[in-house]
């Protein structure tokens, strides 16, 4: 399974520590960042989401593999109205998202035999697209993200330029475009969980999304709690001990 680390002193520690953490802590919301092809990520996702609903059954899983607008097809999917195949299809997994099935398809087998709701959170990209072109305003009213969206504070902006290697390689035209579409990328996740959150308040949510959404909290994380006041914990992949001590909650290796 790898190794657990706490990032508030850079101890080692065990799954149980982790899950007495979210427990006691009655945490609401728990972020596992992941590079979305590493075998041994998926594999760290789908034994915390064991141990946990072991727990507490009460848990939902949310993915950005899935968008909102085929929500219904989990739904199903989960009731065991359609079949894997049929939901990937009917989700467009291979235009939208691509990855390999086989490292994902663990965590809905077993949310379709537990009866666990999953939660689509990501937005068309056709979506993102075009809401970076609207007014902060006009982005405001829209169907996916939420009406009191804040554009990017400075903290947020310096990890998007070390995300994208720095701001060299583009004018700042382009650079802020792509900022932009990042926010709007992390605002709508954000409402998405939120939304969730408060129509099933005595529901976990366990988020499964690319770790540059939830690391250093300036993603999704902030944002949930934000619109909700929520307690949240996040877990991400370790590049450099040193260099991601109080960048998370939780760091796993492997």
């Amino acid at each position: 399974m790898g190794c657990i680390y706490d990032l508030s002193d850079g101890n080692r520690v065990g799954m149980d520590t982790l899950l007495k953490r979210v427990i006691d802590e009655d945490v609401r919301v728990v972020f596992l960042g992941e590079i979305h092809t590493s075998r041994e990520i998926h594999d760290f996702q789908m034994e915390f989401i064991r141990r946990l609903y072991e727990k507490d059954s009460s848990i939902t899983i949310a993915y950005e593999m899935f968008q909102q607008p085929y929500q219904k097809y989990l739904d199903l999917y989960v009731r065991g109205k359609i079949h894997e195949v049929e939901m990937l299809y009917k989700t467009k997994w291979h235009e939208n998202w691509k990855y390999d099935i086989g490292l994902y398809r663990q965590t809905w087998i077993f949310a379709r035999d537990k009866g666990v709701p999953l939660l689509a959170i990501n937005v068309p990209k056709s979506f993102r697209d075009k809401a970076k072109r609207m007014s902060y305003d006009r982005m405001r009213k829209s169907e996916y993200l939420p009406p009191d969206l804040e554009p990017p504070d400075s903290a947020y902006i310096a990890q998007f330029k070390a995300m994208m290697g720095g701001h060299t390689n583009f004018d700042e035209r382009t650079f802020q475009t792509f900022l932009k579409a990042m926010l709007i990328w992390d605002e709508a996740m954000a409402y998405a969980i939120a939304r969730y959150v408060k129509e099933n308040p005595n529901r976990r949510v366990v988020v499964l999304v690319g770790s540059g959404h939830v690391y250093n909290r300036l993603g999704i994380p902030k944002r949930v709690e934000r619109m909700t006041k929520a307690k949240t914990l996040t877990v991400i992949p370790l590049t450099n001990l040193k260099e991601d001590i109080g960048k998370g909650d939780y760091g796993i290796c492997w």
